[in-house]
């Protein structure tokens, strides 16, 4: 119960730490047998202590009922096929649900992990008797909706499950919603053929490497791809040769109060799941020793505008962007992967369109920064063609890189 109990406080503190809520509001619950857990309501999500989750009975009354959160009737229905519940107020879902009925992702994290999210509206969108008895059936067929002008609510096998839920809903409405403010029509957006990746599974925390030091750069890592939302919590990942052989950590973005999974995988094996090839390629055919995969949001924005504009690059319109990437190269999913990998060791990094970005060099740590400077580089993009667009700012073509265009 103890284990439990720290599962759900670890994930309050990674809502508040992603701002997918504010300091008091969401709810998480977790069923165990006939038991519920559920965080109290008003409680401090971030601070939880093991007094502020409640067991007030999922079938039979017992304790803290009146102390539970007000939407305990939803998350008791819900939790009569799920094994746990969360809801936050996620920006970007919850601007996303005034625009629409329902939710069709473009990225390959919400196509595989969520596809078509429905919206919801109810007349009293907080704790009504409406919501316990329509959102129930809703989430029996989907992992996840959005309460129109409230905000999302997932399901899954376990609370680690239903929080990367929430932060899948989160990620493919900020791509969305950015594209809304670009004017991208998305409909139009050209097909995207996405190769094979694994389900969901919480990693389980095995290490096959007694390195201290490389431990800790997987962990520095992992802790700022989760910080700085380079990835989505629990996807992403990282990897450096070790001969014949990689060292790979998949579902690598996380908190620095979780444990993450480091795999040694035979660089010449056969796998099905694209990210385990991708990062095998890197060591087939590049020098390279060491890689990084992300998801940004931004970054898969910028993807998307580009294909669409059928432009093969991003050239940074900031200073710093411009000094270290005069360009960024960007290429369909169904890219061979060997072109993949040798725009990635020319440019150091390069943006798979729909999926991510991967960076290449000499260790995880160096890798990294290419990430988080893409991160950079595609916000202002971003934001200052959303300015030009509302004529806030006249012409920003004048601020590109010039060496971008030929580089």
């Amino acid at each position: 119960m103890k284990n439990i109990k720290k599962d759900m406080i670890n994930i309050g503190k990674a809502m508040l730490a992603l701002g997918l809520q504010n300091t008091h509001c969401g709810n998480i619950s977790v069923r165990v047998d006939d038991e519920i857990f559920i965080t109290k309501t008003g409680s401090m999500k971030a601070h939880l202590k093991e007094t502020d989750i409640v067991d007030p009975g999922l079938y039979e009354p017992k304790s803290g009922l009146f102390q539970a959160s007000s939407e305990t009737g939803t998350h008791k229905k819900i939790l009569e096929y799920a094994g746990s519940v969360v809801h936050a107020h996620s920006m970007s879902a919850t601007l996303l649900s005034y625009i629409t009925e329902v939710i069709d992702p473009l990225d390959i994290l919400g196509k595989k992990h969520l596809g078509l999210i429905p919206v919801m509206e109810f007349e009293y969108p907080v704790g009504s008797k409406e919501m316990e008895e329509e959102i129930p059936k809703i989430l029996k067929n989907n992992k996840g909706m959005i309460i129109k002008t409230h905000g999302p609510i997932t399901r899954g096998a376990n609370v680690y499950e239903a929080f990367f839920h929430i932060n899948i809903s989160d990620y493919t409405s900020e791509i969305l919603l950015n594209l809304n403010m670009l004017k991208i029509p998305t409909p139009s957006l050209p097909g995207m053929n996405y190769p094979k990746i694994d389900d969901y599974s919480v990693p389980p925390g095995k290490k096959d490497t007694k390195d201290l030091e490389l431990i800790k750069q997987f962990k520095m890592v992992a802790t700022d791809m989760f910080s700085m939302k380079l990835s989505p919590f629990h996807t992403g990942s990282i990897s450096v040769q070790d001969g014949k052989e990689m060292l790979f950590s998949p579902f690598a973005s996380s908190p620095d109060y979780f444990d993450n999974d480091i795999y040694r995988v035979d660089i010449n094996d056969s796998y099905k799941d694209f990210f385990y090839t991708l990062h095998q390629a890197v060591y087939r055919y590049s020098h390279s020793q060491a890689a990084v995969f992300t998801h940004s949001p931004q970054a898969v924005v910028q993807g998307f505008r580009s294909i669409r504009a059928g432009e093969d690059r991003i050239i940074p319109i900031d200073a710093e962007g411009g000094y270290l990437y005069p360009a960024i190269p960007v290429v369909l999913p169904d890219e061979d992967i060997k072109v993949i990998i040798k725009k990635a060791e020319r440019y150091k990094m390069v943006l798979i369109a729909g999926m991510g970005v991967l960076a290449i060099g000499h260790t995880p740590t160096h890798c990294i920064h290419h990430n988080s400077s893409m991160k950079n580089i595609s916000f202002l993009k971003n934001q200052l063609e959303i300015m030009e667009k509302t004529k806030i700012i006249k012409d920003i073509s004048r601020f590109l890189d010039k060496r971008g265009k030929d580089w």
